[in-house]
């Protein structure tokens, strides 16, 4: 009778315990996040508008406010990552007013982040061919 046990035994050993352990030396399956170079001083960033001028970040205090103390893009990725949402953080540096953009669909923000001194320079005019 013992022997007819054993092979049961085994096979609901391997299929309801050896997963429980299987999966703990699985690695991390997430993309590593980006943590930047430096700590954001309050009031290095100003968003950037749709016609090429700045805004200030109270702004985004419109969208919850939890969001009115944000003092850079970094900080506001974390904190919508923090509340469960996906956040993408793309830093553009190519061009003359470098910039940070933060992406999270599924809390309704797209914005692009200027640093504040960059804010006052215009692009330059493209020049004519003659």
């Amino acid at each position: 009778m013992k022997r007819k046990r054993w092979p049961s035994f085994l096979a609901i050993y391997v299929l309801f315990c050896l997963p429980l352990f299987s999966h703990a030396a699985q690695p991390s399956k997430s993309k590593p996040q980006k943590t930047p170079a430096a700590e954001e001083k309050p009031g290095t960033w100003l968003l950037a508008g749709r016609k090429g001028e700045c805004a200030p970040l109270s702004i985004l205090s419109k969208k919850g406010p939890e969001f009115g103390d944000i003092h850079g893009p970094y900080q506001l990725a974390e904190k919508l990552r923090a509340a469960g949402h996906k956040a993408d953080v793309k830093e553009f540096k190519a061009g003359t007013r470098p910039a940070v953009e933060v992406r999270a669909p599924t809390a309704g923000l797209h914005v692009m982040f200027v640093r504040k001194e960059l804010c006052g320079k215009k692009p330059p005019v493209p020049e004519k061919k003659k």
